[in-house]
Protein backbone atom coordinates (compact mmCIF):
# COMPACT_ATOMS: atom_id res chain seq x y z
CA UNK A 1 0.00 0.00 0.00
CA UNK A 2 1.23 3.28 -1.13
CA UNK A 3 -0.61 5.57 1.43
CA UNK A 4 -4.18 7.08 2.17
CA UNK A 5 -6.55 9.29 1.09
CA UNK A 6 -9.35 10.98 2.87
CA UNK A 7 -12.29 13.15 1.91
CA UNK A 8 -12.43 15.95 3.87
CA UNK A 9 -16.19 17.22 5.05
CA UNK A 10 -15.57 20.46 3.04
CA UNK A 11 -15.13 18.43 -0.43
CA UNK A 12 -10.82 18.27 -0.18
CA UNK A 13 -9.55 15.25 -1.12
CA UNK A 14 -5.91 14.72 0.83
CA UNK A 15 -3.34 12.52 0.29
CA UNK A 16 -1.63 10.97 3.56
CA UNK A 17 1.43 8.48 2.70
CA UNK A 18 1.52 5.35 4.54
CA UNK A 19 4.52 5.51 6.94
CA UNK A 20 2.60 9.10 8.16
CA UNK A 21 -1.10 7.56 8.51
CA UNK A 22 -0.19 4.03 9.76
CA UNK A 23 -1.82 4.68 13.06
CA UNK A 24 -5.18 3.09 13.01
CA UNK A 25 -6.86 6.39 14.60
CA UNK A 26 -4.97 8.55 12.30
CA UNK A 27 -8.02 9.01 10.65
CA UNK A 28 -10.28 9.48 13.52
CA UNK A 29 -11.90 13.06 13.28
CA UNK A 30 -15.56 14.11 12.32
CA UNK A 31 -14.21 16.38 9.77
CA UNK A 32 -13.34 12.72 7.73
CA UNK A 33 -16.18 11.32 5.61
CA UNK A 34 -14.38 8.47 4.28
CA UNK A 35 -10.95 6.63 3.82
CA UNK A 36 -9.21 4.94 1.15
CA UNK A 37 -6.27 2.82 0.68
CA UNK A 38 -4.43 3.73 -2.67
CA UNK A 39 -2.79 0.74 -4.32
CA UNK A 40 -0.67 2.17 -7.42
CA UNK A 41 -0.44 -0.72 -9.33
CA UNK A 42 -4.39 -1.35 -9.31
CA UNK A 43 -6.55 0.52 -11.68
CA UNK A 44 -9.56 -0.25 -10.01
CA UNK A 45 -7.96 1.54 -6.55
CA UNK A 46 -7.79 4.58 -8.64
CA UNK A 47 -11.43 4.67 -10.11
CA UNK A 48 -12.93 3.95 -7.00
CA UNK A 49 -11.07 6.68 -4.93
CA UNK A 50 -12.42 9.22 -7.62
CA UNK A 51 -15.57 7.55 -8.32
CA UNK A 52 -17.19 7.11 -4.60
CA UNK A 53 -15.30 10.48 -3.80
CA UNK A 54 -17.64 12.25 -6.80
CA UNK A 55 -20.85 10.82 -5.15
CA UNK A 56 -19.82 12.23 -1.31
CA UNK A 57 -18.82 15.72 -2.42
CA UNK A 58 -15.55 15.55 -3.32
CA UNK A 59 -14.85 18.96 -5.34
CA UNK A 60 -14.73 18.30 -9.14
CA UNK A 61 -11.47 20.44 -9.40
CA UNK A 62 -9.80 17.96 -7.57
CA UNK A 63 -11.50 15.34 -8.77
CA UNK A 64 -10.52 16.43 -12.09
CA UNK A 65 -6.59 17.13 -11.07
CA UNK A 66 -6.36 13.04 -9.58
CA UNK A 67 -8.41 12.02 -13.05
CA UNK A 68 -5.34 13.96 -15.08
CA UNK A 69 -2.90 12.23 -13.17
CA UNK A 70 -3.40 9.03 -13.12
CA UNK A 71 -4.97 9.14 -16.75
CA UNK A 72 -8.51 7.90 -15.68
CA UNK A 73 -9.69 8.62 -19.29
CA UNK A 74 -13.06 8.26 -21.28
CA UNK A 75 -10.87 5.07 -23.15
CA UNK A 76 -9.91 3.95 -19.66
CA UNK A 77 -13.29 3.99 -18.19
CA UNK A 78 -13.94 1.20 -20.81
CA UNK A 79 -11.11 -0.70 -19.61
CA UNK A 80 -12.76 -0.27 -16.21
CA UNK A 81 -16.41 -1.65 -17.22
CA UNK A 82 -14.47 -4.64 -19.00
CA UNK A 83 -12.24 -5.90 -16.43
CA UNK A 84 -14.26 -4.85 -13.56
CA UNK A 85 -16.50 -7.89 -11.98
CA UNK A 86 -20.00 -6.88 -10.83
CA UNK A 87 -19.47 -7.84 -7.67
CA UNK A 88 -16.65 -5.41 -7.31
CA UNK A 89 -18.94 -1.90 -8.18
CA UNK A 90 -20.73 -0.18 -5.18
CA UNK A 91 -23.42 1.97 -5.38
CA UNK A 92 -21.00 5.00 -4.22
CA UNK A 93 -19.18 4.38 -7.64
CA UNK A 94 -21.95 4.24 -9.98
CA UNK A 95 -23.70 7.14 -8.67
CA UNK A 96 -19.87 9.03 -8.70
CA UNK A 97 -19.93 7.73 -12.86
CA UNK A 98 -23.08 10.33 -13.44
CA UNK A 99 -20.98 13.02 -12.12
CA UNK A 100 -17.74 11.57 -13.48
CA UNK A 101 -19.30 11.59 -17.31
CA UNK A 102 -20.79 14.96 -16.77
CA UNK A 103 -18.09 16.87 -14.63
CA UNK A 104 -14.69 15.35 -15.70
CA UNK A 105 -15.64 14.00 -19.33
CA UNK A 106 -17.81 16.69 -20.39
CA UNK A 107 -20.24 14.09 -22.05
CA UNK A 108 -24.10 13.28 -21.65
CA UNK A 109 -24.76 10.57 -19.82
CA UNK A 110 -26.67 8.69 -22.47
CA UNK A 111 -24.19 9.48 -25.12
CA UNK A 112 -21.18 7.88 -23.00
CA UNK A 113 -23.09 4.68 -21.93
CA UNK A 114 -23.91 4.63 -25.78
CA UNK A 115 -20.27 4.76 -27.43
CA UNK A 116 -19.41 2.83 -24.33
CA UNK A 117 -22.01 -0.37 -25.34
CA UNK A 118 -20.47 -0.53 -28.69
CA UNK A 119 -17.26 -0.20 -28.09
CA UNK A 120 -17.43 -2.93 -25.36
CA UNK A 121 -19.49 -5.25 -27.50
CA UNK A 122 -16.53 -4.52 -30.66
CA UNK A 123 -14.19 -6.33 -28.08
Amino acid sequence: MDGYYYLHTEGNLIFKPAIIADDPHYFDSPFVKKVWCLDKTDRLCAWKIVLEALSMGCSISRARELAGKWKLTFDDSIELLKRTPRNEITEAMTKGMDIFIKEILGMEIERFWAISKAKIEDG
